[in-house]
């Protein structure tokens, strides 16, 4: 049955498909042999419409993990041929089959095979193993083109054929990616997967007193690209697995050897991909319940079903330069070595598309012995050599210097499938072709790459037929986003996953891939969604020509509605600003962001004046204190799918309406309220900002403000409206940010508490080691009203490591304190009083060890605790 897909279904079962004829277990039924109902849980229900080879069993793009819910038991109340009641111990789901169900799949036989496609030919294609490619057709001379679709249905190796009447020649193929009209060939058999199944099952969910869950009227309406509700603003939320296949875990890398015996012969063609079980409809309900615990808990299962967003590397979290310039060698040595020389803290140094010798990145087109037409940068074998002579090979000199300071770097890729454009995207020879091309580069020392959709080519989504310019079409609604992410994000993974001790580059600690977020470049109010699984393969940017109005509504919006933790925007903007104080806007943005990722135009902190720089100096250092916190919270984002930006409303949702909901600004790890200004025609200027509940002090002046309620608010350029949560807030910094994150010592880390004792209350926080070793510290603060009293206790690490702590309490001006116990040992405490309101003007927040607090602040309590590995308990009484 090799790639016959009507022919393939009888032998099936062996690939994870399940023949619906009765229930399968006590959370699973099938009904009327149309559609499959699993009850995951109390909270997540699956409405599987049957494919075209069965239920399917088997992970798939979207759903990479149903084994690891606990199952709710589903009865069968009634049924008929057009409606069934399934209910548990949690709801009632009630099926309508009023529409006709599919045809079943075409009966074996040479029938389907000889229904031809006349005046076409197959391209990007491979002959069957006992036909020479060489030999002028498969069959003996005189054979018609009826013995020629015969002869392939049945050879379990053709899953195609293609016949030339003027010659009786016929040749039968393995493998068919695309093809092309051709005035003397028909073809038949499998060129592409079938259509997916549409069934006409409508369902509605309701709770066991009646009250209606979810409802649609057919499960082919339900939404495919992933859109969570806000916070406690619905009862439920669908999403369908569409186009519903099977990815292989190598992806779209080629398949290992040890891989291939296993692998099932009709599936050569695609690479292991299996496009042959889609349908449209298999629909995952979740039900979020009413309270923002339980819509977390939601999200969860979403990220138990869908996968996690991964960790990224230490290294991602500190600053990225690129700039849409054509550089040379020494002139882009001269500039990292300047980032150095200002003490401008850099950890990734990277080139646009000016890496190609092509005339799209500003150079002629000097390659010897390139044809007219030929388009170098659709290949990898073209570097720029005469702006980088070290890239010529073996082209690891470049590499290694940038190396030798530290830093990682990336090329910008504008991918062209191969084969002049014609190959479909899991096809042996394009898998081939793009991993040889991006790891040969990976092999000289670059250490991630980005996928750039935004040019006048690309590759498109699998099962397409490329233009030739664009995006390409869709398939079932899903574009070559989500694709590209997966590609990108996939080679990188499996090239460090084989390469271990990988030369020529700094570790790469996590794989890695820059890619588009989204269809669209976002600006205002813009509302755009994707496939589910791309928040499995991060980080994403916003596209092209994004303002910070933009910039700010895509990181917050996304951290809800998609599960990406990582989106953002090219910082400084796709433009050079005429003035330094535009940039400091961004700055300022970025630097409290997701990513920060300098991009667009000449952003160099030193091209305006010293005091743009040393003000942008500022904000990468109070960046670079956090990268403790961003690390931590990098992991919590694969825990718990909460984001390292997050809306307001993720935090109060009984807010919503009052301003918590406003995508304009976000809690920034945790403690920090951050409200960018985007307006950047005058110096001083105003925004409104919603303050949230509780306690709120502002980082530049120290002045303390009580929520909720709304405010207006005045900033320059240097300074970005900001507020400390003063009820518990605590943040983990170190007060030695160096240049590099791999550079910082955390011997030491300072915690910045702000308790408030007049209320009981507990903050939790979870310190994750560096170079993601897995080793973890638990940090508890108390605070106790009745007795004034400020508790912390720090967990030994789980890795062992020993560390001193600096305990740095933010006092209110009136409190000062009585005593404070480390260990059980009473000890002194430095009291730091606020900077003198003349030198205001000059401040900085996050400073760490030492740093006194701001102008109208009280006065800050450090306490120092010495080095070791046991838990440490302290006691602060105000």
């Amino acid at each position: 049955c090799f790639g016959h897909w009507n022919l393939c279904l009888p032998n099936m079962m062996f690939l994870g498909l399940v023949a619906a004829t009765a229930a399968i277990g006590q959370d699973s039924v099938v009904v009327n042999d149309r559609v499959r109902v699993t009850a995951l849980s109390d909270t997540l229900i699956r409405i599987e419409p049957k494919g075209p080879a069965g239920f399917e069993n088997r992970t798939t793009f979207m759903v990479v993990n149903r084994t690891a819910f606990p199952g709710s038991a589903l009865t069968l109340k009634s049924s008929t041929a057009t409606s069934a009641v399934l209910t548990t111990s949690a709801y009632t789901i009630t099926l309508n089959m009023s529409g006709t169900p599919p045809a079943p799949p075409s009966p074996p036989g040479p029938a389907k095979m000889c229904s031809a496609i006349l005046n076409t030919d197959g391209r990007d294609s491979a002959r069957i193993s006992t036909c020479s490619s060489r030999a002028r057709s498969c069959l003996p001379p005189g054979a018609t083109q009826t013995d020629c679709c015969n002869n392939c249905s049945t050879n379990a190796e053709c899953t195609a054929w293609i016949y030339q009447p003027s010659e009786s020649w016929c040749w039968l193929m393995k493998e068919v990616g695309s093809t092309v009209s051709h005035p003397d060939r028909n073809m038949g058999g499998n060129v592409g997967p079938p259509p997916p199944v549409s069934d006409g099952i409508g369902a509605t969910i309701t709770s066991s007193t009646g009250a209606v869950l979810w409802s649609v009227a057919a499960l082919s309406d339900v939404g495919q690209n992933l859109e969570w509700p806000s916070p406690t603003a619905s009862a439920s939320y669908a999403i369908k697995d569409f186009p519903r296949f099977y990815a292989p875990e190598w992806g779209p890398t080629p398949i290992p050897a040890d891989a291939q015996p296993a692998v099932d012969p009709a599936l050569l063609p695609t690479n292991g991909f299996d496009y042959r079980n889609n349908v449209d409809g298999d629909t995952y309900v979740f039900l979020l319940g009413s309270t923002l615990d339980s819509w977390f808990d939601a999200r969860r299962e979403f990220v138990r079903l869908a996968g996690s967003t991964p960790a990224i590397p230490d290294w991602a979290f500190g600053t990225w330069f690129t700039y849409w310039h054509p550089y040379t060698e020494d002139e882009a040595k001269g500039e990292v070595e300047r980032w150095n020389t200002d003490k401008l803290p850099l950890d990734v140094w990277a080139l646009d598309m000016n890496w190609r010798d092509t005339p799209r990145c500003h150079q002629p087109n000097v390659t010897p012995g390139v044809p007219p037409g030929f388009e170098p940068e659709h290949f990898y074998d073209y570097p720029n050599t005469q702006l980088f002579p070290d890239f010529a090979d073996p082209g690891t000199g470049w590499f290694d210097w940038i190396k030798s300071m530290k830093l990682r770097t990336y090329f910008n890729d504008h991918p062209f499938p191969s084969n002049n454009g014609t190959a479909l995207q899991t096809t042996p020879g394009e898998v081939t072709f793009r991993h040889d091309g991006l790891t040969k580069w990976l092999s000289r020392g670059l250490t991630y790459w980005w996928f750039d959709a935004n040019w006048a080519f690309s590759i498109p989504p699998p099962n397409v037929n490329y233009s030739g310019h664009g995006d390409g079409a869709s398939w079932d609604g899903m574009d070559n986003r989500v694709w590209g992410s997966y590609l990108y994000y996939t080679t990188n993974r499996v090239y460090n996953e084989n390469n271990p001790n990988r030369e020529h580059t700094m570790p790469p600690q996590a794989p890695l891939a820059l890619t588009k977020y989204a269809d669209g470049n976002m600006r205002p109010g813009l509302v755009q969604h994707q496939h589910p699984a791309q928040h499995r393969y991060p980080v994403w940017w916003t596209g092209d020509g994004v303002d910070l109005e933009a910039s700010v509504e895509s990181m917050v919006d996304s951290g809800v509605y998609d599960f990406k933790p990582y989106v953002h925007s090219d910082c400084g903007g796709d433009y050079r600003p005429s003035y330094g104080g535009d940039l400091l806007r961004w700055t300022a943005h970025c630097a409290f962001g997701s990513i920060l990722r300098f991009h667009g135009n000449a952003h160099q902190p030193w091209s305006y004046d010293n005091h743009t720089e040393d003000v942008i100096r500022q904000y990468l250092n109070m960046r670079y204190a956090h990268i403790p916190s961003l690390i931590s919270a990098g992991q919590n984002a694969l825990d718990a799918s909460f984001p390292i930006v997050a809306r307001c409303d993720l935090f109060w949702p009984e807010h919503a309406a009052d301003g918590a909901s406003s995508n304009h600004q976000y809690i920034y790890l945790n403690d920090t309220l951050v409200a960018p200004i985007w307006n950047s025609t005058s110096n001083m200027t105003t925004r409104s900002v919603w303050i949230p509940p509780g306690s709120w002090t502002d980082v530049w002046s120290g002045q303390t403000v009580t929520g909720p309620q709304n405010l207006s608010v005045s900033q320059p350029y240097e300074r970005q409206p900001m507020w400390h949560r003063a009820t518990g807030g605590l943040s983990v910094i170190t007060s030695r940010p160096a240049l590099r994150v791999d550079d910082q010592d955390w011997s030491e880390l300072t915690l910045e508490a702000f308790p408030e004792v007049e209320t009981d209350g507990t903050t939790h926080r979870v310190l994750h080691a560096q170079g993601m070793s897995g080793g973890q510290t638990g940090i508890v603060m108390e605070t106790t009203s009745d007795s004034r009293k400020v508790t912390f206790g720090i967990s030994a690490a789980s890795d062992g490591a020993e560390r001193a702590w600096v305990i740095r309490l933010h006092l209110r001006p009136d409190e000062t304190v009585s005593s404070a116990i480390i260990d059980g040992q009473t000890v002194d405490v430095v009291t730091i009083a606020p900077t003198l309101a003349e030198e205001g003007h000059g401040f900085f927040p996050f400073q760490g060890r030492g740093s006194a607090p701001a102008p109208h602040a009280g006065s800050i309590a450090e306490l120092h605790v010495a080095a070791a590995s046991s838990p440490r308990h302290i006691v602060v009484s105000l």
